[in-house]
């Protein structure tokens, strides 16, 4: 029972890869067909529920995306104004 314990440590503790190891993987013409078109038919599904998530959420994204546009040229009209000396208000 010790062997089989130490045995099954030492495969567990070889076996595992740090994260940052690279597998590579090497397709044949005909796997790369199908694993795309087993993609293709999973994005099809999920494409109408991510349509209308994007539906959704479009206008709070736009007025956000505008808000932070326009915060940040505020600010850079403000950084110039500092640089040219002149205050905000002329």
């Amino acid at each position: 029972m010790k062997h089989v314990l130490v045995w099954v440590m030492a495969v567990t503790l070889c076996g595992c890869g740090g994260e940052d190891e690279a597998v590579q993987i090497q397709l044949t013409p005909d796997q790369r067909e199908e694993y795309q078109a087993i993609a293709a038919s999973r994005i099809d599904s999920l494409r109408p529920l991510l349509d209308s998530l994007c539906s959704a959420t479009f206008e709070d994204r736009v007025a956000v995306a505008t808000d932070s546009i326009v915060q940040r040229r505020l600010e850079e009209e403000l950084r110039l104004r500092a640089r040219l000396g002149q205050s905000p208000e002329q």
